[in-house]
């Protein structure tokens, strides 16, 4: 019994090393499940989310008092070479992906609504690797 307990010890303490602790993993092409400072990682790199902000743009609305309010979404990508922040927003409500390139290869960042798959949920993101 004591030999099959320290086994379990050593076979948790030896998983620890391997990968990083917290780390979802997530495939292109499929929804995947992001919350703040909790790191995604897809084949080509690591995706985390670290926040959103609000702009108030100088323009105000086309025949009102207030002016427009955009939500942007943050998110910090790094791979082996490389690190960037992208921001998505929904702007005025014409929905598209963000487009951003790590090394040579180009991908987009789809949220709240997926061109191919249709709504996403809250924290539910999609990354297309574009060929």
């Amino acid at each position: 019994m004591i030999k099959v307990f320290g086994l379990f010890i050593l076979l948790g303490l030896f998983s620890g090393f391997c990968g990083k602790s917290g780390e979802a993993s997530a495939k292109f092409g499929e929804k995947a499940k992001f919350s703040q400072n909790a790191p995604v990682r897809f084949d080509d790199f690591t995706l985390t989310y670290t926040g959103e902000r609000r702009v108030i743009s100088d323009l105000p609305r086309q025949g009102k008092s207030s002016y427009w309010e955009f939500v942007y979404f943050d998110f910090k990508i790094q791979s082996e070479k490389e690190e960037q922040t992208i921001s998505w927003s929904s702007g005025t409500g014409d929905i598209e992906p963000t487009a951003f390139t790590i090394g040579a290869q180009n991908y987009e960042l789809e949220l709240a609504i997926s061109d191919r798959i249709g709504r996403l949920a809250e924290n539910e993101l999609i990354i297309w690797k574009k060929y």
